[in-house]
């Protein structure tokens, strides 16, 4: 069973129908909901790899969904879809975060495509994310040791001091 998760935000039945059959045949756990709202609501509760977000929604729109999502989790990849594309949204889309923009209708093989290309990119997010946590966490680390007893300055420098067996093999 795939590790992936999408979910898909259209407020047009069909469209959520679709894509969560052919997304499941393809091995994807797929979530749908009908509105920018209860998207957020599932986006808060469940970890999602990539959301497939209609642009044009009643309620909260396609581009406030995407932003409040970044929000909850930065991680998520974002592609937006729209029936009605302009030079604008499409520009509004991408500044604001969304990793791709599709037109509506699509093949279903160019969206199958752009979802593999952003699974690749939630890969990369999270590792850069979790690196960034290691990083941090040996700052800290390093900072903690600085107001430690036991860290000694030698010869001018900011080193812990060296174990007794360290100090033996250096000094013959």
């Amino acid at each position: 069973m795939s590790t992936e998760k999408v979910l898909v935000v259209d407020d047009e039945l069909f469209v959520r129908e679709l894509l969560e059959e052919y997304f499941s045949k393809l091995k994807f756990t797929v979530d749908v909901a009908e509105s920018g709202e209860a998207a957020l609501e599932m986006v808060g509760g469940n970890h999602y790899n990539v959301a497939l977000i209609d642009l044009k929604m009643t309620g909260l729109d396609g581009l406030e969904t995407l932003k409040q999502i970044r929000d909850l989790d930065s991680n998520v990849v974002v592609v937006l879809m729209t029936g009605y594309p302009t030079v604008e949204s499409s520009i509004d889309a991408l500044r604001a975060g969304a990793f791709d923009y599709i037109v509506k209708p699509f093949r279903l093989n160019e969206l199958k495509d752009i979802v593999t290309a952003a699974i690749k990119e939630y890969d990369f997010r999270r590792e850069i994310t979790l690196l960034k946590e290691k990083v941090r966490m040996l700052e800290e680390s390093i900072r903690g040791d600085s107001d430690n007893p036991d860290f000694k300055e030698e010869n001018g420098g900011s080193q812990p001091r060296r174990s007794r067996l360290a100090r033996k093999k250096a000094a013959t």
